[in-house]
């Protein structure tokens, strides 16, 4: 499986800018905008999108569990983004983009970094330009780009983002939960990102698991029920591929502690 390396580029007016100036002219602004750069790191893997899922009682304290931060704070930061257009809110409250940040965000295959980093040092070298130690040189570098064109084939050739199919498999056999209705831009972005790693035997047997665990199914003694968008999370896929959600057979498929600690507890991650 090959790695991806996801970077955010900071814009060089990005503290001048009217925006964030107002953002930091507030009472506590230092730590908003420090709220707002984590938010755009969060987004990272996602290009630029946000999910809310309902695990918490509002987006606010939700991702004030994931960034490690106080849900006062965060509220605040989030009110703001939204009221200058630095965040928008899709009609039901579960997406969140960060507009701006969609441009910043750059990413590449581990091949193409070694590439980069091969090329970057040829550069710095001196050559000699004898034919006896150009010709394995080129041969050496157009093998290297051969072997990145292989390697794209292979994950583009894993599951060629069937948008619809994967869809159709979780109506299809995740029958306990809601109906899959509307596949929206963002959806199809994790859906596309997952396909990099999982094949679409993976999803099936994702959505297999799924409808077979009670814990997921809102057995869990907080009535919270696992949605598609939850589901195809990636560290989700993976805590269910392992087996964290199925059925033992014991008292313990049920959550019977209804003061649940977010702080001690993975169950909703």
């Amino acid at each position: 499986m090959e790695k991806r390396y996801f970077w955010l580029k900071l814009a060089d007016d990005f503290f001048t800018s009217k925006r964030i100036k107002m953002l930091r002219s507030l009472a506590g602004g230092d730590t908003f905008t420090i709220i707002y750069l984590k938010m755009q790191l969060k987004a990272l893997k996602t290009e630029g999108y946000l999910y809310y899922d309902g695990i918490m009682d509002d987006f606010a304290k939700e991702l004030a569990l994931d960034i490690d931060e106080a849900p006062e704070n965060v509220k605040v930061t989030i009110q703001f983004l939204l009221s200058v257009g630095l965040l928008i809110s899709s009609e039901d409250g579960s997406e969140y983009i960060l507009p701006y940040t969609q441009k910043l965000i750059g990413s590449e295959g581990s091949s193409a970094q070694r590439m980069r980093e091969h090329r970057e040092r040829k550069k710095q070298e001196k050559v000699s330009q004898c034919d006896s130690n150009v010709t394995p040189l080129l041969q050496n570098r157009y093998g290297e780009i051969e072997k990145e064109k292989e390697i794209d084939i292979e994950i583009e050739g894993r599951c060629k983002t069937p948008y619809q199919q994967i869809a159709d498999l979780y109506n299809d056999t995740c029958v306990s939960f809601p109906r899959l209705k509307t596949l929206s831009d963002a959806r199809k972005k994790a859906i596309k990102a997952r396909c990099k790693t999982y094949t679409v035997e993976d999803f099936k047997e994702v959505f297999r698991k799924v409808e077979a665990s009670d814990f997921l199914k809102g057995k869990n003694g907080r009535d919270w029920t696992a949605t598609f968008d939850w589901i195809i999370k990636d560290s989700n896929m993976a805590k269910i591929l392992d087996g964290n959600y199925d059925n033992t057979g014991g008292k313990n498929d049920t959550v019977q502690n209804t003061e649940w600690n977010p702080k001690t507890h993975n169950f909703f991650e």
